[in-house]
Formats: structure tokens, sequence, C-alpha cells
């Protein structure tokens, strides 16, 4: 269980817009073509499940009713869009835009179930609302199943694409590192790799949330530890290990208390 714990809130906003910072900026430290690692057709099979389970899903911010991942056909779709059994690194700069588009499009099933019977048809909206954190934390929770392997999907999309950063600027001359266009990108990527690991660490102190729900979110986490470590720069990683910090101190149970200290222990340093 969590105490109450108001210091954490998921923000509505940054769960699904973390998704596409940075997808427009990779370009710009591109490489010499390498051979793919990623499977191409799963960006296309990604983008036709998620329309239709948008299709299904039509309405809900109204009904409240969302598809759900005990339907068999819903979870086909879901295991479409978050299959990430492909991503392997180090992932190539060439597919890194691609690899980002499956990220962005599994978001608009995470907002899906975000904005289900919130009254407002998109995020925008939502945030306009000032009981918006109260109605995202409620459908978290309703929605636990699916809300937790949209979160495990876009860390582990998240850490490829750290990993293919931290790979090709390993290989780049100081000069080419220096260029502002590169600089520009790599300052959007990382902040787009702090408010997507925040959010999933927000979110696990959401009150309502079974202590099960957050240790199956733990290996993802672990995961991507190391990798924010060596490419956040030290004021976010700073940030990160208070956060984490903050939210073990919100557990009562002693395993996530010590999982996540570790967590912020390997990111921060210290």
């Amino acid at each position: 269980m969590a105490r109450a714990n108001p210091f954490v809130r998921p923000r509505p906003r940054s769960l699904a817009r973390a998704a596409a910072i940075g997808l427009l900026v990779l370009a710009v430290l591109a490489a010499a073509p390498v051979a793919a690692q990623i499977d191409p057709g799963k960006l296309a099979a990604a983008q036709a499940a998620t329309l239709r389970f948008l299709t299904l899903a039509r309405g809900s911010e109204t009904t409240g009713r969302m598809p759900r991942e005990s339907d068999p056909t819903v979870r086909q779709l879901l295991d479409t869009v978050f299959d990430t059994r492909d991503v392997r690194g180090p992932i190539s700069f060439q597919e890194l835009a691609p690899l980002s588009q499956r990220m962005v499009t599994g978001a608009r099933i995470g907002t899906a179930y975000m904005l289900a019977g919130t009254g407002a048809p998109d995020l925008p909206a939502l945030a306009k609302d000032p009981q918006a954190d109260a109605k995202v934390n409620r459908n978290v929770v309703r929605f636990a199943p699916e809300m937790g392997r949209f979160l495990d999907f876009e860390l582990r999309i998240q850490g490829a694409i750290v990993e293919a950063v931290l790979v090709q600027l390993a290989g780049m001359r100081a000069e080419e590192a220096a260029r502002p266009n590169v600089q520009a990108g790599i300052a959007s990527i990382r902040q787009g790799s702090l408010r997507t690991v925040a959010s999933v660490i927000e979110t696990l102190a959401v009150d309502g949330l079974s202590d099960d729900w957050r240790r199956a979110r733990l290996p993802a986490l672990a995961a991507i530890a190391p990798r924010l470590a060596r490419f956040l720069e030290p004021a976010q990683r700073a940030e990160l290990g208070r956060l984490a910090a903050a939210c073990a101190d919100a557990m009562t149970d002693p395993g996530l208390k010590r999982s996540l200290a570790a967590f912020g222990r390997t990111v921060d340093g210290t």
C-alpha cells in the first residue's frame, strides 16, 4: 500500500506528451545506415491496431466505458501495439524515428484510458479542468492492467532511444557533438526521457493501486536507470533521484521502498 501522498500526482498531459518530445529532432544525430534491429512492419501494425481500438473506445470520454484487455479481441490489439520484443539494442539512428512513432501511437491508447469519463475530448481540454488530476488518478486505478502495460511500453521504448543516443554520441567527434542542432536535439530527448520516467514514478504513488501492480513496474524502471545515469544532465538526475526517494517514502511495502530508493541512487549516482 501507499500512504496518502500529496507531493506526487501524474500530470495528465505529460504521461502522453513526453512520448513525442524529440521525435522531430532525432535526425540531427543520424549517421551511416546500419542493419535493422527492429521489425519495420511493427509500426504499421501498431497504427492499424490503435485505430481499431479507438473505434471500439469511441465516446468513452463521455460514457467512461473502455475496451478491456479481458476481452480477447482487445487483448490482441493491445498485444500488437505494446509488443516490444523486437526492440533490442543498440538500435540504429535510422530506426529511432519509427520507434518514436510507435511510442506516440501507444500513447494514443494510454490517453484514451486517461480521458475515459472525464468529459474532455483531448488532453488540452482536460488540463483546463480543476479536477483533472483526480480524474486521471481514478482512471489509472480503474484501468490499472491496461495502464500498467502502457507505462511499461513507454519505459522500454524510451530506454532503447536513450541507449541509441548514448552509442551515437560515443562515436561522434567533439566538434560534431557540439553543433547547436545536435545539442538542441539531445536536450529535447533528455527532456522527453525525464518526463516519461518521472510520470511513471509519480503514477506509482497514486492511492488505490495495489503493491503487486507497483512491483510489476519495477523491472522496466530498473532497466532504464543506468542509461539515464549516463544520459541525463546532473540536475535532471538529481530531480529523478528526489522524486524516487519521495515515492519510496510514500510506500509501506519494504520491497518497494528498497527498489525505488535503489532506482534513485542509480540514476543520481549517490
